[in-house]
This record gives structure tokens, sequence and C-alpha cells, in this order.
């Protein structure tokens, strides 16, 4: 099974950077879920979770408030 490459930074510094197999966040329009070779998307984000989950298990979590998601077909960023 393929994964994403994650990367979760704010300004002070990097929350998160590897290999999971889906990160879900809260999109402008709604939560939204990424996969492996999902096509590429630029979204913000509004007040909610993200989430970022390998082999089933939720392997980094993190109430956001605002920022922006980038996704290609294999990797995401969220800058907060």
């Amino acid at each position: 099974m393929s994964t994403l490459s994650i990367h979760i930074a704010k300004i002070n510094g990097v929350l998160y950077s590897g290999e999971a197999d889906s990160i879900t966040a809260p999109g402008s329009e709604g939560v939204v879920t990424i996969l492996p070779h999902h096509v590429p998307l630029v979204t913000a984000l509004r007040p909610g979770r993200v989430i970022v989950k390998k082999g089933g298990d939720e392997i980094f979590v993190e109430d956001v408030q605002n920022g922006i998601l980038e996704v290609t077909s294999d990797s995401a960023t969220i800058l907060l």
C-alpha cells in the first residue's frame, strides 16, 4: 500500500514530518480525508482537528484554528 509524505508546521517549527496512510483535516468546505494518489488540492483550514493515521492508528492529532492544506499525489503539507 502507498503512503503519503506528510509535513505539518507552524511558524516556530515542525509539528509532524513523516509517512502515513491518510490525513484528515477541516477544509473550508468541510472535513476532507486525503489518501495516497489524491488529486492536487489547496484549501484553507477552519477550526477543527487534524488527524494523521498509519496502520489504522492515529499517530498525530492536533486541534487547529486556521491554516492552509496543500496536497499533491504523494504528499500533504499543512501550514498553521
